[in-house]
């Protein structure tokens, strides 16, 4: 429940203890067979009920709390537990705390909730993860975790992961079907929406449906692309491709911000291609392993030295293996010649979109670095320069696939920028992450405009997916669907304000072109005088 702030001895306006800010948590019940004492008689079926019994806990917070509510068989909330209270962006939430209070309430059905203080309920990456070591954690205690709901801070707008993420729920232990019915009276006292007036949060909740269907249409075009015949043939190609390091990436893509797939001389010439004569090689650095000889103190397992008979250390001689690095050269595909390489799916888009410039100019306005085309020899469509923060695309392509370029790279600008790169904990993402986010925002948000890159932005993907499961793809959607939806939000944006200036400038054109001919028509009137009264055309107009 809301806090009750104490005043206590000693302290000052705006200055409170931890107590000023507690919730009632959860009450270890001893003696189960009195029965529980329920938090709210209303089951919490659908993140709506959560929400009219819950929200008003967790809405007006200023930092991210995660609680979970412990349920009965009907799914009745018998209680909640505050299981970790963070920053204003993040909070750990140890699996083991939140099931704890689950298994001392005797209760198997529980909730996940948290809260984002600022207000936007999209999910990230970390709430994707805990919310799947939950369920695997569950599984295993035979607990059923109903949802994961994500709380707007001062706008009380909820997420729920079961709707967005079908495929990680399962509800065989629950009748939601029954339990869905018991609550659906409350829905249709809603508060009615005038038609035809906007409603900005009604035109999020669509934007976010949207997002969903068209990331859902992407997740089943990839995975029928893996269990075509061409996928295996082209892995079989791909695994012969060296896995090189986060920092091997970075010279890569600093000395070839085009190249695509690199393989060494040796390499490309066991795979049937060469180096063309005069070509440079991209220098990286190779592990060199070897072994380093010397003689030490031989000792026991726990640390002392080994004598021998007249009490004198005994040495022994031992290797260790050590690895050094060295500086070697890699070549692009675009600088080989010979034998192809598999292909999947098409390897350029055709085809004209309507309004392209106007659309091909907003995007590029979205963009936080600025575009340009050019001839790129390495044959792709296009790159994001990570040292200079440029755009290149490829001279020559359809309008659809300028679009899909575009906004493909500017994915890249966004999400995948060195500053960006270089704050992640993790180090930054593998280029396979960064490919298959880019490309699945282009194929979204090429969506929404009406624009269907499936045959090529489908294969795109699953080349750069590591397998069959989609984990990339299914551990980013989240950052897809965020970005797909700011970047369109962008877009239109930038259009509105070019039709607006557009409306502006008409009619001045207009009245300034009336007046001048006009003032030619007059002038001419006064030159002739004893001008016929007959029908003629003078400057555009009709004169009697």
């Amino acid at each position: 429940m809301p806090a009750k702030k104490t005043e206590k001895k000693g302290k000052t306006d705006g200055q409170y203890s931890i107590a000023d800010y507690q919730m009632k948590q959860v009450e270890v019940r001893l003696k189960l067979m009195d029965g529980p004492a329920y938090y709210s008689k209303t089951p919490l079926a659908k993140p709506a009920d959560a929400a009219r019994v819950m929200c008003d806990v967790m809405k007006d917070l200023d930092r991210e709390w995660v609680c979970v509510v412990n349920m009965d068989n009907h799914l009745k909330p018998v209680n909640f537990n505050v299981v970790s209270i963070g920053s204003i962006n993040s909070s750990l939430a140890p699996i083991q705390n939140i099931i704890k209070s689950g298994v001392l309430s005797n209760t198997n059905n529980l909730m996940l909730m948290h809260n984002h203080p600022s207000g936007d309920i999209e999910p990230s990456n970390e709430d994707y993860k805990l919310t799947k070591r939950l369920l695997e954690a569950c599984k295993i205690m035979d607990m059923c975790v109903v949802d994961h709901l994500i709380i707007g801070s001062g706008t009380g707008d909820v997420y729920s992961f079961r709707e967005h993420y079908t495929d990680l729920f399962t509800s065989k232990d629950l009748d939601l079907d029954y339990l869905h019915s018991m609550t659906d009276v409350g829905e249709k006292s809603a508060e009615y929406k005038t038609p035809g007036r906007f409603d900005p949060k009604q035109a999020m909740e669509a934007r976010k449906k949207e997002m969903k269907d068209i990331t859902s249409k992407l997740e089943q075009g990839v995975a029928e692309v893996f269990q075509s015949d061409r996928y295996k043939e082209f892995l079989n190609t791909m695994a012969k491709f060296p896995k090189y390091s986060l920092n091997n990436n970075l010279l890569i893509m600093m000395q070839k911000p085009d190249a695509s797939l690199c393989q060494s001389y040796t390499g490309w010439k066991q795979m049937g291609r060469f180096v063309r004569h005069g070509e440079k090689g991209i220098r990286i650095l190779a592990p060199v392993p070897y072994r380093l000889e010397k003689d030490k103190e031989k000792m026991t397992p726990d640390g002392k030295a080994v004598l021998d008979k007249d009490g004198e250390p005994v040495r022994e001689h031992i290797e260790i293996n050590m690895t050094a690095f060295k500086a070697v050269s890699t070549f692009d595909v675009s600088q080989t010649e010979g034998d192809p390489l598999p292909q999947l799916g098409e390897s350029e888009l055709t085809g004209s979109v309507e309004g392209f410039s106007k659309l091909f100019e907003a995007i590029k306005e979205a963009g936080p670095v600025p575009v340009a085309f050019e001839d790129i020899k390495s044959g792709a469509k296009g790159y994001f320069h990570t040292g200079e923060n440029r755009i290149a695309i490829q001279n020559g392509m359809s309008e659809v696939h300028n679009i899909k370029t575009l906004i493909h790279e500017t994915a890249h600008a966004k999400l995948h920028n060195m500053n960006l790169q270089k704050a992640r904990d993790d180090g930054g993402q593998s280029r396979n992450s960064k490919e298959i986010e880019a490309e699945s925002v282009a194929f979204t948000v090429c969506q929404h405009y009406g624009i269907d890159t499936s045959d090529y932005s489908f294969a795109y993907i699953a080349g750069w997916s590591e397998g069959k499961e989609m984990s990339e793809l299914k551990e980013s959607l989240a950052t897809i669907r965020q970005s797909s939806s700011e970047l369109i939000a962008a877009i239109d944006e930038k259009r509105k304000g070019m039709t607006m200036e557009e409306t502006e400038e008409k009619p001045t054109e207009k009245k300034e072109s009336v007046t001048a001919k006009l003032k030619a028509a007059q002038n001419s009137e006064k030159r002739m005088p004893t001008k016929p009264r007959n029908k003629q055309k003078e400057d555009g107009l009709i004169t009697i």
